[in-house]
């Protein structure tokens, strides 16, 4: 009964020390953050070259998209809780709308999704309309969420 008892305590203080970060904490989640956007940002703007046709090297579409949409599965966990405050560009409109904000996150998993699929189908112009949508979307997003 005793190990149990500080079983459940070690479990409730780990899970408290993830729900709540001390400032320091919350500049770390904050700058992991920025650079898994800058990562998506990246994996776009690569494929923007590729399908307006600056970049030949067809191999590269699929790696890239496959990247787009890995990132975008981890967007809504970007901004967890208690990472509110420090230096970020997150609009406090996100935390207040977090359930706009995480369907917008998965209309880019669903896009990023279906942009690798076009790809592995060899559909390259249908994966650039779509790439389009995609920078649209991120725009929208950025325009109610983010402050730059």
């Amino acid at each position: 009964m005793k190990h149990t008892i500080s079983m459940v305590i070690f479990c409730c203080s780990i899970f408290y020390s993830y729900a709540v970060f001390s400032e320091d904490e919350s500049d770390d989640v904050i700058k992991y953050r920025q650079n898994m956007m800058e990562t998506i940002s990246m994996h776009y703007k690569s494929l923007k070259l590729l399908s307006a046709g600056r970049i030949t090297q067809p191999d590269q579409w699929l790696p890239q998209a496959q990247g787009l949409n890995n990132m975008a599965k981890m967007v809504s966990t970007g901004f967890p809780e208690g990472s509110d405050f420090g230096e970020t560009d997150a609009k406090e409109s996100l935390w207040e709308n977090k359930p706009d904000f995480n369907e917008k996150a998965d209309a880019l998993v669903k896009f990023s999704g279906q942009l690798v699929s076009l790809i592995e189908q060899g559909k390259k112009e249908q994966a650039t309309e779509l790439l389009r949508d995609i920078g649209q979307s991120c725009k929208d997003c950025h325009k109610k969420y983010r402050e730059k």
